[in-house]
């Protein structure tokens, strides 16, 4: 009974891990979109006003 009660668990206890990994990295990822698309930006914005002088 004891060893099914920590299979249980240790079982639980990794997926709970794996989804937790996979949620930071998603979330990890759409910040660096979000970085690169400011980033984008901020080149467009020089492209546009060196044009203008």
């Amino acid at each position: 009974m004891g060893a099914w009660l920590l299979l249980q668990v240790a079982y639980f206890a990794s997926m709970f891990f794996l989804i937790w990994r996979s949620s930071r990295a998603q979330s990890g990822r759409q910040k660096t979109k979000r970085f690169d698309h400011c980033q984008e930006g901020r080149y467009q914005s020089q492209a546009y006003h060196e044009g203008d002088k």
